[in-house]
């Protein structure tokens, strides 16, 4: 096996077009049980070789690393430091000043009339952000994809749900591009009423599906009801949920699997901006490897700093990404704000690359009195200690979009899990505000709705929201 930095991942006949009953247990078995150095290695000098060109295409990047000096060197992962960040402003920014020649903005570094697709960014944390693809593009983002897919355990002959309701979200179309590279028989009824994707997975005898961690819980709730009415038995055997956290919780994760009748469920993640999936468990089910290696390095980095951190079991930090093999929009050293828990670097299934747990976004991070939270750690906490009680999935709420601090209770929905009187919603109320104030030394002020009360969606479905002033505040039932 090639253990030196020349390693050649690029070539084209390691590109995954064989008959896929010929594939086993990786999807590309000299990349996956490399030595992580080795490959570490091996992207440094594919980031060495591309950057000038990039530089030359891209008038962001061009800009970006203008004051670098001539001689720079770049020859180990470390080194990246020594380049700027990329935020999503930046992107933003360069977007903002589209052209006739260049509608993606300043950042597109390929003729439009190569660019064969655009997708889009969910639009979640603000205005949507759209990138190209060329041909050789579209093939490294379903590679990629593919890759992740079949970590997570997709098969040949899997008949697999795809519930993402708009193609050009990046969990759309290309989803859709990687369910049909693995072999997979692709059954998109996202954009379907609930009842009628519940009917369809049965009539379709679907065998996996995609969706939220949120929507999995709610297809999870109805899922024997609708199996009864229709007399079909389930075909469901791998469930694989992505877009928001929550699979690190058992109570969410039991929610699921029992649910759904299913043994085999599955995190992913990934990031339009990047790559649409890159993340996934293996059959571990111990926090997600990651499958891009072949075209995107990572960092992992103190968000406060912004200085490098190993991938050590037990450290968390935020996840820096750079495209080395991307023609149209590149991105070099971009900021994710998705903040990870290192789960391993080692696992029994043979894979190499780290494994993370996301346990929420550097951009959600709220200040109460000066103590830091996530709210996925509000989540977690309240989902474990009032199991059976409330329904995992809750809400925080803002009075404005860019409010971090807070000086007074957070103000929190969260939904029963059985109809509950006045009595009984205020004291489970008081109970939750009690346990947040003595575990995580936040105060909220929780409001405790209806079953069937907070919205569930079959993509990104946020812990945070804005409250409008000028609404009538949630009735306690």
């Amino acid at each position: 096996m090639p253990t030196s930095p020349s390693t050649n991942y690029s070539s084209p006949n390691l590109i995954n077009t064989m008959p896929m009953s010929d594939l086993k247990k990786y999807w590309n078995e000299e990349l996956e049980t490399q030595s992580w150095d080795a490959v570490e290695r091996w992207q440094m000098s594919q980031i060495a070789q591309a950057l000038p060109g990039l530089r030359q295409r891209s008038s962001m990047y061009t800009e970006l690393h203008s004051k670098l000096p001539a001689d720079l060197q770049l020859r180990t992962l470390f080194d990246l430091q020594k380049l700027p960040f990329t935020f999503k402003s930046d992107i933003r920014q360069a977007q903002d000043a589209a052209s006739e020649t260049e509608p993606l903005g300043r950042n597109q570094a390929a003729d439009t009339a190569n660019i064969v697709q655009c997708i889009s960014s969910s639009g979640t944390t603000g205005q949507p952000l759209y990138y190209g693809l060329t041909q050789a593009d579209v093939e490294r983002f379903t590679d990629a994809i593919a890759h992740t897919w079949f970590t997570a355990g997709l098969r040949p002959g899997d008949v697999v749900a795809h519930l993402v309701g708009l193609p050009m979200v990046a969990g759309g179309l290309p989803y859709a591009d990687g369910f049909r590279r693995v072999g997979a028989m692709l059954c998109w009824l996202g954009g379907f009423p609930t009842e009628r994707i519940l009917r369809e997975m049965r009539r379709l005898r679907v065998s996996a599906l995609l969706a939220t961690t949120s929507f999995g819980l709610h297809l999870a709730d109805q899922w024997d009801e609708v199996g009864a009415q229709m007399g079909i038995p389930s075909a469901l055997r791998l469930v694989m949920c992505g877009g928001e956290p929550g699979l690190n919780q058992p109570e969410i994760r039991n929610r699921i699997t029992d649910g759904l009748g299913i043994a085999h469920l599955r995190e992913t993640m990934g990031l339009g901006d990047v790559i649409s999936s890159m993340w996934s468990e293996c059959e571990a089910e111990d926090g997600m490897h990651f499958n891009a290696q072949r075209y995107v390095a990572i960092e992992l980095i103190d968000p406060s700093t912004g200085e490098q951190k190993p991938w050590r079991e037990g450290d968390t930090g935020e996840i820096v990404y750079t495209a080395f093999a991307r023609d149209a929009t590149p991105v070099v050293r971009y900021r994710s704000r998705d903040h990870a828990l290192v789960v391993g670097t080692r696992c029994a299934c043979g894979r190499t690359s780290p494994r993370i747990r996301c346990i929420g976004r550097t951009d959600d991070m709220l200040i109460y009195k000066g103590m830091n939270v996530f709210p996925t750690a509000i989540r977690d906490l309240v989902a474990q200690r009032f199991t059976g009680q409330i329904e995992p999935m809750l809400r925080l709420w803002k009075e404005q979009a860019d409010q971090v601090r807070f000086d007074h209770p957070i103000a929190m929905d969260v939904e029963a899990s059985t109809p509950l009187n006045l009595p009984q919603a205020q004291q489970l109320g008081l109970a939750i505000e009690d346990e947040v104030r003595a575990q995580l030394q936040v105060r909220v002020t929780v409001h405790v709705l209806p079953p069937g009360t907070l919205p569930k969606s079959a993509y990104k479905t946020s812990l945070l929201a804005v409250r409008d002033l000028t609404e009538t505040q949630h009735p306690v039932p």
